[in-house]
């Protein structure tokens, strides 16, 4: 796998636990800002936005794989057949 693939996945999971600790009020206890819940809710969806896309690049990256895979096989089936 890609490196690139690990910094996302660290990436979005990183992000989603700032936003629920600043939910939390674990981060900047306090009173409820409306301007902290909002920052909060989206650094949430964020995250699960990154997992998601990280998620699917690697499906596609193996779906990738598998065409690449019953191509050259095919190649060497119709090579084989012409010899």
């Amino acid at each position: 796998m890609n490196a690139n693939i690990y910094i996302n996945f660290a990436t979005s999971v990183l992000t989603f636990v700032l936003g629920v600790l600043l939910l939390t009020g674990v981060i900047y206890p306090g009173n409820k800002d409306s301007s902290k819940v909002m920052f909060g809710t989206v650094l949430i969806i964020y995250g699960v936005y990154r997992f998601v896309n990280a998620l699917s690049k690697v499906k596609q990256h193996k779906l990738d794989e598998r065409m690449n895979k019953i191509n050259e096989e095919r190649e060497k089936l119709l090579k084989g057949k012409h010899d």
